[in-house]
This record gives structure tokens, C-alpha cells and sequence, in this order.
């Protein structure tokens, strides 16, 4: 089943890949604005809402590489390692944990106005 993507998974998306520089953080491949070949990857997956529009739970992977990783779990972690702060990992671990977090806590207008001016500001840059 797939899981619907909202407006905050569209904005969220887009910003990964914009502060990613539309660039596989795996293989270094660089994607034109609005490919479709490039991934907004989430280490946690979408389906846990304490996580979905935490910029340190996602990165730009291309369609081979997110393939990649979703099969080989350790190179998913060290991935990860390798991009964020123990600090940040931390931080998502922690959240993840929180499983009485719903959606109704996360997608507000409130968020999603704060999701469109991160973006806003990469692609200021």
C-alpha cells in the first residue's frame, strides 16, 4: 500500500533535494532541478510522522543508490553517519522513538508554511 504524499511531503522533498544541491549524496551524481531520477531518501521511513519532514531524516539519492541502500541496511546507517552529526542522528533516533506522535501534531499550516521558507532559502542561495 502506498502511503499518499501531502503537501508537506512535496515541499519537504523539494527542499531536501534543493539543499542537497540536486546531488546524490551516495554516488555524486548531479540531477537538473525537478528530476525525477533524483530521491527524497528518509532514513526512517515516511509512515513514522515524528520523523517525515525532519530534514536530518532525508537526503537526495538517485534512483540506484536509494535501491542500494534500501537493500543493504548497513550501508544505509553509514550513510547516514557519514552525512549528519552524532547530534542530529541522535535527535532522529529520539524522535522515531516517540510513537504516540500523529499526523494531526506534525502536518500543521504552521509546519508547512516553515517547510516553504527553508526551501525558499535554498534556492535563495
Amino acid at each position: 500500500m502506498a502511503i499518499k504524499r501531502t503537501k508537506w511531503d512535496i515541499v519537504f522533498s523539494d527542499y531536501i533535494r534543493n539543499r542537497d544541491n540536486w546531488t546524490c549524496q551516495k554516488c555524486g551524481k548531479k540531477y537538473h532541478e525537478k528530476s525525477a531520477g533524483l530521491h527524497c531518501s528518509h532514513f526512517y521511513g515516511r509512515r513514522s510522522w515524528a520523523t517525515r519532514i525532519e530534514p536530518a531524516n532525508a537526503m537526495a539519492l538517485c534512483y540506484g543508490c536509494h535501491l542500494h541502500v534500501g537493500s543493504f541496511p548497513m550501508d544505509h546507517v553509514n550513510l547516514w553517519e557519514k552525512k549528519f552529526t552524532k547530534k542530529e542522528t541522535d535527535k532522529i533516533n529520539k524522535l522515531h522513538n516517540q510513537s504516540l506522535v500523529k499526523k494531526k501534531d506534525i502536518a500543521t499550516e504552521e509546519n508547512y508554511e516553515k517547510l516553504r521558507r527553508m526551501l525558499n532559502d535554498t534556492k535563495a542561495i
